[in-house]
């Protein structure tokens, strides 16, 4: 007896053309989430950029880390920590916050006297906004701050 039998490997065109629908379906339906998962995570990170910039030059100042007035400003898409001024640093780092609206951020500076608490020039509230949603900053005159 002479049986022989064909076996077939591989994937038909049908196959394949039904699993790239399928994949792209499924791309295709979580493209939004994805994307508003991105644009709060923005929202999120400039959040914690503004915070943590804002505890940096204020313990910067406490320690009086290089005799010299701390403080940190908004410059055009970035958030400046600096030592000096805001427009002539002796040191900065800048942090970009392009992605989100930072409203209400003015020249904030702590200073380097003994014996202070890390009180700011002033107080404020710092507004970070994007499609998704409000974030708030609030700054008191004593150096506290409330995160909403």
């Amino acid at each position: 007896m002479n049986n022989i039998r064909k076996t077939k490997n591989g994937f038909s065109l049908i196959e394949l053309l039904l699993v790239v629908a399928i994949i792209t379906i499924i791309a295709a339906s979580s493209a939004p989430f994805i994307s508003r998962f991105l644009t709060a995570n923005n929202l999120e990170v400039a959040a914690n950029k503004v915070v943590s910039t804002v505890r940096k030059s204020q313990a910067y100042a406490m320690a009086s880390k290089g005799s010299a007035t701390w403080g940190f400003c908004k410059m055009g898409n970035n958030i400046r920590l600096y030592s000096g001024s805001c427009s002539t640093p002796t040191h900065h780092e800048d942090f970009d916050v392009s992605k989100v609206t930072v409203s209400g951020l003015s020249d904030i500076s702590f200073s380097g006297i003994p014996g202070k608490r890390g009180e700011p020039s002033q107080a404020l509230t710092i507004t970070i906004s994007n499609d998704v949603g409000v974030k708030t900053v609030s700054i008191n005159n004593a150096g506290g701050m409330t995160i909403n």
